[in-house]
């Protein structure tokens, strides 16, 4: 490690020593959040953790006493002042969703071999659904090219505390802990595709079987607000986009009305987030199917930005910000992006939606309660159709 590299390894390392002094006891109060300490650990060594809310990094920090380094959402470097701040304490390394950026991979090798540790959110999403997330291949062929020791954490409450859709914190209980220490012995012995799934196994987590055997209070306010941005068809009258949400109260036009307790659950006519989705999903492959040549869905005054390699986003002029999705592209005002010309495609924050087409970059930005995972799924869907 060179001298300025390890000059500002220091400085990150009294950054974290401050910051998990002072916030260790305030999640504690505030989340009844368990860390259980990660012992006997020599690195450089790489975490999989799974990934549920924004503070997830804090959270998985607190159960160690080396320096993790985290991979992050490219958006967070954009962000202006804040994001050079976060730069400079932290040093996040950058990951560009609706890409394969091979940079980050370049970035985690080199960090590693600095004798840095190194944490990633193995689903590269927040779970919309209280499901942990599916796990590309990729994680485990990374985890084999290491050649260091793999630790998988997990989080539990994650989603009843900052479920991805909501507008607001909820206090309840959490729990982080190590699942298993993989040396990078076992893992030479070991396939890419037999890492993946212990990985997989390791990280699992259906939040709402958890929560029937445990039944935790989540107390918060305004519980339903957003969730119109997870769950955008209506079981009642089958229309999209018809949902809204205020307080606590899940309701449609149509006059479907539904209540999110203090439990996670709803009253309403399927009991969980995670049975509404799985109709829901079941429904969009039947959209799909059928999908000829009228849009699935539109949405109005949609931004589309160009990502720069610089992380600075500038805007295109698309007319009029209509976005709107097709069986075969995806139209932005004036401007036509071939679905088979996407590479990939993913959320980020709430509901923006990043995609990579012809080597460019995108990001689309809606409003408040813009629902981006609609044309994900959607996408995802049609993807399998061809």
């Amino acid at each position: 490690m060179s001298e300025e590299r390890y000059r500002n390894y220091r400085r990150h390392a009294r950054v974290y020593g401050v910051l998990t002094t002072v916030l260790r006891p305030v999640f504690k109060w505030l989340f009844r959040l368990e860390a259980q300490p990660a012992s006997g650990l020599k690195g450089p060594f790489l975490v999989y953790a799974n990934h549920n809310g924004d503070l997830d990094a804090a959270f998985v920090q607190l159960s160690f006493k080396e320096v993790l380094y985290f991979v992050a959402s490219e958006h967070i470097f954009r962000v202006g002042l804040a994001s050079r701040l976060l730069v400079y304490l932290f040093d996040p390394i950058s990951r560009l969703k609706g890409s394969t950026d091979m940079s980050t991979v370049r970035d985690v090798m080199r960090r590693l071999k600095d004798g840095k540790n190194i944490c990633i959110f193995a689903e590269g999403n927040r779970s919309f659904n209280g499901l942990t997330g599916p796990i590309p291949p990729s994680v485990g062929k990374l985890a084999k090219a290491c050649k260091v020791p793999l630790v998988t954490y997990k989080l539990e409450g994650g989603y009843f505390t900052t479920p991805r859709w909501a507008y607001t914190l909820r206090r309840g209980k959490m729990r982080g802990y190590v699942v298993q220490v993989y040396s990078a012995e076992q893992l030479a012995n070991m396939t890419a595709d037999e890492v993946n799934d212990v990985i997989k196994a390791d990280l699992f987590e259906d939040a709402y079987a958890r929560q029937d055997e445990e039944r935790i209070r989540f107390k918060g306010r305004r519980l339903a607000e957003g969730l119109e941005t997870a769950l955008f068809i209506c079981p009642q009258c089958e229309q999209i986009g018809t949902l809204r949400s205020q307080g606590s109260e899940f309701s449609c036009s149509c006059g479907l009305k539904t209540v999110y307790d203090e439990y996670g659950y709803l009253n309403g006519p399927y009991r969980t987030v995670t049975e509404w989705d799985a109709w829901q999903n079941q429904q969009l492959t039947r959209i799909a199917t059928d999908l000829r040549d009228e849009p699935a869905f539109s949405d109005g005054n949609v931004t589309l930005n160009l990502i720069q390699a610089n992380h600075r986003g500038e805007r295109v002029d698309s007319g009029s910000g209509t976005l709107a999705m097709y069986r075969d592209k995806l139209v932005c005002g004036t401007l036509n992006f071939a679905l088979d010309e996407i590479s990939d495609m993913a959320l980020y924050g709430r509901g923006n939606i990043a995609f990579t087409s012809g080597g460019k970059h995108y990001a689309l930005v809606g409003g408040r309660s813009f629902c981006g995972r609609k044309y994900l799924e959607l996408y995802n869907q049609l993807q399998t159709t061809r």
